[in-house]
């Protein structure tokens, strides 16, 4: 049959009510050679589900807010889309004289639409999500990147990818262009993306293309981006570490020499307040040393930020024991790098992976869990604080910290309403000593044939004395009740069977941990020691290497908390089981 005038195409389905994909059609409305409208359908050969059919734009659907669709789903919707838009150019655009002519041509085409002289001269290059996906899979393999590194890349590929689809692009080496580089970082403009996050994703992308640049992208004409990094408005608030934090530190275990040398480095600036550029000078022993007369040795330095004429600050530190003997331990320390910047990164690395281990998870100003947001810098706003906390004027603090007393009053000191209060009570008759450190302190019983364990942290030996005196009488009490006659049965005898309980599986549940870390090679005289606490936060660090032996299912249910105190005895058994499965694997 001749064809006259193509009136219009469409896309139907075949069954628009049905629950699983369903043949697509194509509907053309043309004039034949007799002059009468004819409507004739052409099968596409492809199928869809109508849950993600826009029967009204005649389109697939890239967002269902009813569907969480998968990359694939994404990626064959975006296949889709091309091919219906495409196979309308094709058939609005060109002269077939014939019904079947056109059905034939129709029926030829496929996802690259190579029918049309366009495609056919166009050089065909591989999906660029194929070719990202073998670079990340590459890096992986050859372990040149962290898998924290490698899984931060999948999620900003996964982002890519979404553009990829939600604007409709070819996936082919040319989504890789310059063009399409610069489409994606306006995309994630356009929808409210931060500067930060698209300097992240950015610059991802740009290192995966390098890579192909280097590699197979080459022959496919793929070249270098260039990427100009957005200015992030810095918002970000310090604060004071609290007592409990600082003793957490300082308590937790270190698994490296590059760990332990980093927490000793923050230390010092815990102990001096000082920058870390000025704390790399007193590394380097680029400092002078003087008495007040009075039998009290000073620290001078130069500090970094000004060095200069009239401007040149300094800091005068007191050499107080805690300062010489941290500069003792770190004197001529192979790890102390060519740079304060070196320095400065090595610190903050490893100051986070410590404040993670030691369980700082206070939610800061900035919204984010503490051991995300510490840094060396803490120290300097800790420092001043607890300095105007013990009565230095601003003047004195910024002697000792080298800045200026208007800087420390609008910067580094993060008065409490406590610290504000106590400034309106008459002035003590001498000045605040520091609070002694935490010691933990407890007490055991036998009562009813059960051992319970009373436990509290102290202070000072003196009030030791007393706090475990104390414990004492309340474990008296304890065994006075069970011994009479109201409190000899229920749930007395239950609680006390249930402290005991608790205290006997945590034993075994500490053992087990312990022999888990020795079957992951971990070194033996480092786990002797550790709590209870510091055994899991050290599995949950090799949790990967735990994966040869069970199921990430079980993996989280071992790092899982107990939803509440009466389930803790429940909880440890769960844990032990997952434990003894790993030994016995």
């Amino acid at each position: 049959m001749e064809l006259g005038q193509l009136i219009s195409v469409n896309f139907n389905l075949r069954q628009p009510k049905s629950t699983t994909p369903t043949p697509l059609y194509m509907v053309v409305y043309y004039v034949d050679d007799k002059g009468k409208s004819v409507q004739a359908k052409i099968p596409t050969r492809r199928k869809v589900h109508p849950s993600l059919w826009d029967s009204k734009r005649q389109q697939p659907i890239m967002v269902n807010k009813g569907i969480d669709l998968t990359d694939k789903q994404l990626s064959e919707q975006a296949d889709l889309y091309q091919y219906i838009a495409q196979v309308r150019i094709l058939a609005l655009s060109n002269t077939f004289t014939t019904f079947a002519e056109l059905k034939e041509n129709i029926n030829l085409t496929d996802n690259d639409m190579a029918v049309t002289p366009q495609f056919i001269n166009a050089k065909k290059t591989p999906k660029a999500t194929k070719m990202i996906e073998e670079v990340l899979t590459m890096w992986e393999q050859q372990g040149s990147k962290s898998k924290n590194t490698i899984n931060t890349y999948r999620v900003d590929y996964k982002k890519w990818c979404k553009w990829l689809t939600t604007t409709n692009q070819k996936d082919s080496a040319k989504a890789l262009s310059q063009v399409a580089f610069n489409s994606f970082k306006d995309w994630m403009l356009n929808n409210g993306e931060s500067a930060q996050n698209i300097n992240t994703k950015c610059s991802t992308i740009a290192r995966i293309i390098k890579e192909l640049v280097n590699g197979k992208g080459a022959k496919y004409g793929v070249k270098e981006v260039t990427f100009k990094t957005l200015a992030v408005i810095n918002k970000k608030v310090k604060c004071e570490l609290l007592k409990e934090e600082l003793e957490a530190l300082k308590q937790v275990a270190t698994q490296t020499e590059k760990e332990t040398f980093s927490r000793n480095v923050f230390l010092l600036q815990l102990a001096t307040g000082q920058r870390i550029s000025d704390t790399y000078t007193i590394l380097k022993e680029e400092y002078t040393t003087q008495s007040d007369g009075n039998g009290n040795e000073f620290i001078i330095i130069i500090n970094k930020k000004a060095t200069k004429g009239a401007k040149v600050k300094k800091s005068y530190i007191p050499m107080t024991k805690e300062v010489s003997d941290l500069l003792q331990t770190l004197k001529g320390s192979e790890l102390i790098p060519a740079t304060d910047n070196a320095l400065k990164d090595l610190v903050n690395r490893n100051i986070k992976v410590l404040a993670e281990r030691a369980g700082l998870d206070r939610i800061t100003e900035n919204g984010k869990p503490l051991f995300e947001e510490i840094s060396n810098h803490y120290a300097r706003h800790t420092v001043a604080t607890q300095l105007a906390r013990r009565g230095l004027s601003d003047e004195q603090i910024a002697l000792q910290l080298g800045n200026s007393k208007e800087m420390v009053e609008r910067v580094y000191k993060h008065e409490t309403d406590s610290d504000i209060i106590a400034k309106l009570q008459p002035a003590p008759t001498q000045q605040a000593q520091p609070a002694p450190q935490s010691k933990k302190i407890e007490a055991t019983k036998n009562i009813g044939g059960y051992d319970v364990t009373l436990q509290v942290h102290g202070g000072s030996d003196f009030d030791n004395y007393f706090i475990n005196k104390e414990l004492n009488s309340k474990l008296a009490r304890l065994k006075e009740l069970r011994e009479s006659n109201v409190m000899s049965e229920g749930v007395f005898d239950y609680s006390l069977r249930y402290i005991a309980q608790r205290n006997n599986l945590l034993k075994v549940y500490n053992e087990l941990c312990k022999k888990v870390l020795f079957k992951l090679h971990y070194p033996k005289e480092q786990i002797s020691n550790k709590s209870s606490e510091e055994l899991i936060n050290t599995l949950y660090l090799m949790r990967g290497d735990l994966l040869q032996y069970i199921t990430k299912g079980q993996i989280k249910v071992l790092f899982s908390k107990p939803k509440s105190k009466d389930k803790e005895v429940d909880d440890l058994i769960t844990k032990i089981n997952v434990l003894c499965d790993i030994l016995e694997a």
